[in-house]
C-alpha cells in the first residue's frame, strides 16, 4: 500500500486549498522525503483508457514473461531438492518422530504462500530440510491475463467515480492514485455488450487474484469487508495512468514501493451490544364461561339468569368431554329458549321505548348472538326479529330526554321489519349473515349519538330518521352513517400500515441525526489533517447514505469559510 505520509501530505494540501482558501495558520504537515514521494503514481483525474490501458497490458505481458522465466528456474531447484528428499526417504526408514515433524511442519505453515513455505523449509536446517518437500511455484497462465484486463476495466470505473467526487470538491492538485478494490462477485457479473465478459465462478476469480499476488502484480492486499472485497495496489512497474486533467501519461520506471501502514476507517457497522430477546409468556386461556361474557344490563336480566342457572360441566377421566358435550347441548337449548323469551310484541316494544324504559339499555353480548347464529335453535325469522328489537332498544339513547310518541316508534319498527334483512324475493337472511351486520349497526348508532351531542341538532322522529331513503347528508337520516362506517373500516385497514410508516419515519429520523453527527465529525477530521481526502470519500461512500455524498462538497466549503485554521 502506498505510504501514509504521502497520502497525508496530499490530504492536508487539499483540505487547506480545496476551494481556493488559504489557512491563516499553517497546519503541521508530516515529514517525508522525495524518495518516498517518487514511489507513488500521482494524478489529478486518473484513468486507465486508450494508450494507458494498452501500455499497462504490454507491461504486464513483459512482466509475466520474465516472471515465468524466473519461476521455471526456481522450479528446477525445487525439483532437485524434492528428488533428494525422495532418495533419502527411500534409503532410510523414517522414525516415528520424523514423521511427526513432517506432519506438524505442514500443518503449522499451511497458511503461507508457496514461496514463504519454501523459505521456511530452508530455515529448518539441513537436518530437517532433507525430510521436507518444497512446493512448486505456479506460473502465470493465459487465463490470468484475461482476468487482469477485466480488473483494469473495473479499476478504471472506480477511478472515474472518484474523479467525479474530486470535480465536485474542485480538486486541482495531483494526489496519489487510489488502490484497486476488487471483489470476485463484481468480476463474474461484469458485462460488455449485454454479455458476461468471462463466464467463471467466484472461486476461479479468487484463484487468479492469489496468483497475481504471488507474482507481485498485486501488492499489499488488505481485506476491507465481505461486501467490498480486497484492496490491492497494482505494481507501479506495470501500471500506466492517464491524467485527464493534463492528458498526459504517468508511470513509474522500475521504482520499488515502500509500503507503510495506513490508518483504516471502518467499512461497516459492527454490533457491539448484546443481542437480547424478549420472551413473552403465553398464558393458556381457560374455557370461556358464559358468565364472563354476559352483559350487565337491567334490560337483559334474563341472560344473566341463564348463566347463573347453568352449572359448570364436570369431566371425568373415564369420559373426557362427554359430560361437557351434554352440558353444552343443554346450554344451547337453554340459551335459545331464553333469547326467544326476549322477543316481545312490536306494540309493547313501542310503548316501552316511548316510556323511556330502554334509555340506558345495554345490548346483548354479540358473542351470545354469534353462538346462537352458529348453532342455536331460533329460526331465521325469530333471530331477525330479536336483532331488530335489540337495535331499537339500543337506539333509544338517541332520544334520551326527548318526548317521542309510541306511534313514531311503531312506524319505524314496522318499516324495518318489512325491509331489513329481507331478500328481493321475500326470504329472510341467514342468521350468519345477520350477525355480520350487528357490529356495524351498533357502531353507526354510537357514531350518530356522538354527532348529535357534538352538533346540538335534534334527532328526527324514529319514523323519519330510520327511513332507508334518507341517504343524503342534509336529510339527517341513519342511512348516511354508512359512509362514516366505510371510512372507519378503511382507517382500520390502513392503521397497521400507518403505524409501520410512522415507526419507519422515526427510525430514519434518528438514523439521519446519527449520520449527520458522523458526517460532520469526518469532515472536521479531514479539515484538521487527521484523515486524507481519499479516506474521507471512502468513509462517506461506504458508511453513510447517498445524500451525504452529494452534499460533501458544499459542506466542506461551508466549514472552510466558517473555520479559522
Amino acid at each position: 500500500m502506498r505510504t501514509n505520509q504521502v497520502n497525508n501530505i496530499a490530504g492536508a494540501l487539499t483540505a487547506a486549498k480545496l476551494f481556493g482558501y488559504q489557512p491563516s495558520v499553517q497546519l503541521p504537515e508530516p515529514e517525508t522525503n522525495s524518495k518516498e514521494q517518487s514511489n507513488v503514481l500521482t494524478a489529478v483525474y486518473p484513468a486507465i483508457a486508450g494508450e494507458a490501458f494498452a501500455r499497462t497490458m504490454d507491461n504486464y505481458r513483459i512482466y509475466a514473461a520474465q516472471y515465468n522465466f524466473r519461476t521455471k528456474a526456481e522450479n528446477e531447484l525445487i525439483d532437485k531438492h524434492n528428488a533428494g528428499v525422495q532418495i533419502y526417504k527411500e534409503n532410510n526408514q523414517l522414525a516415528e518422530y520424523e514423521k511427526q515433524i513432517i506432519a506438524n511442519f505442514r500443518k503449522r505453515f499451511a497458511h503461507l504462500s508457496t514461496r514463504d513455505y519454501n523459505a521456511e523449509v530452508d530455515k529448518a536446517g539441513e537436518t530437517f530440510s532433507r525430510l521436507l518437500d518444497k512446493k512448486r511455484i505456479q506460473t502465470l497462465k493465459y487465463g490470468t491475463e484475461m482476468h487482469f484486463a477485466n480488473w483494469l476495466h473495473l479499476y478504471d470505473a472506480q477511478l472515474r467515480r472518484r474523479n467525479n467526487e474530486y470535480r465536485n470538491l474542485k480538486v486541482r492538485t495531483a494526489t496519489p492514485v487510489q488502490p484497486l478494490v476488487t471483489n470476485s462477485f463484481h468480476i463474474t457479473n461484469l458485462k460488455r455488450n449485454g454479455e458476461l465478459s468471462i463466464d467463471v465462478c467466484t472461486k476461479t476469480v479468487r484463484n487468479h487474484r492469489y496468483r497475481l499476488e504471488e507474482a507481485g502484480v498485486f501488492l499489499d492486499s488488505t481485506f476491507i469487508g465481505r461486501f467490498l472485497g480486497v484492496k490491492v495496489e497494482i505494481n507501479p512497474d506495470i501500471l500506466v495512468i492517464l491524467d485527464l486533467a493534463t492528458n498526459k501519461v504517468a508511470s513509474a520506471e522500475n521504482q520499488p514501493l515502500n509500503p507503510d501502514r495506513e490508518k483504516k476507517l471502518p467499512k461497516h457497522y459492527e454490533a457491539t451490544g448484546t443481542f437480547s430477546e424478549d420472551y413473552k409468556k403465553k398464558e393458556v386461556a381457560a374455557q370461556t364461561s358464559v358468565d364472563k361474557v354476559s352483559p350487565s344490563s337491567t334490560s337483559f336480566e334474563i341472560s344473566r339468569s341463564i348463566l347463573a342457572g347453568t352449572p359448570r360441566s364436570k369431566q371425568t377421566p373415564d369420559s373426557p368431554g362427554g359430560a361437557a358435550a351434554k352440558k353444552d347441548e343443554k346450554f344451547e337449548e337453554t340459551l335459545s329458549h331464553k333469547l326467544r323469551a326476549l322477543i316481545i310484541h312490536p306494540q309493547q316494544l313501542a310503548l316501552e321505548l316511548a316510556a323511556g324504559l330502554h334509555d340506558s339499555y345495554q345490548p346483548i353480548d354479540v358473542r351470545l348472538l354469534y353462538k346462537e347464529a352458529m348453532g342455536g335453535y331460533l329460526t331465521r325469522a325469530e333471530f331477525r326479529e330479536l336483532v331488530i328489537q335489540d337495535f331499537f332498544k339500543n337506539a333509544a339513547k338517541l332520544y334520551r330526554g326527548q318526548t317521542v310518541y309510541a306511534g313514531a316508534w311503531k312506524k319505524a319498527i314496522n318499516y324495518w321489519m318489512e325491509h331489513k334483512f329481507i331478500t328481493f324475493n321475500g326470504y329472510h337472511f341467514q342468521k350468519a349473515n345477520i350477525i355480520d351486520d350487528v357490529s356495524q349497526l351498533r357502531w353507526r348508532l354510537e357514531h350518530a349519538r356522538k354527532w348529535f351531542v357534538r352538533t346540538g341538532i335534534s334527532t328526527l322522529y324514529p319514523s323519519n330518521y330510520f327511513d332507508f331513503t334518507r341517504k343524503a347528508a342534509k336529510e339527517i337520516g341513519f342511512e348516511y352513517t354508512e359512509k362514516a362506517w366505510k371510512r372507519h373500516v378503511k382507517y382500520q385497514e390502513e392503521k397497521p400500515e400507518a403505524k409501520r410508516r410512522l415507526e419507519k419515519n422515526a427510525k430514519l429520523r434518528l438514523e439521519t441525526i446519527d449520520y449527520s453527527k458522523k458526517f460532520d465529525a469526518a469532515v472536521r477530521r479531514f479539515l484538521t489533517n487527521k484523515i486524507t481526502v481519499n479516506q474521507l470519500l471512502d468513509y462517506v461512500e461506504n458508511n453513510l447514505p447517498t445524500q451525504f455524498k452529494n452534499k460533501l462538497a458544499t459542506t466542506i466549503e461551508k466549514m472552510i469559510t466558517e473555520t479559522k485554521f
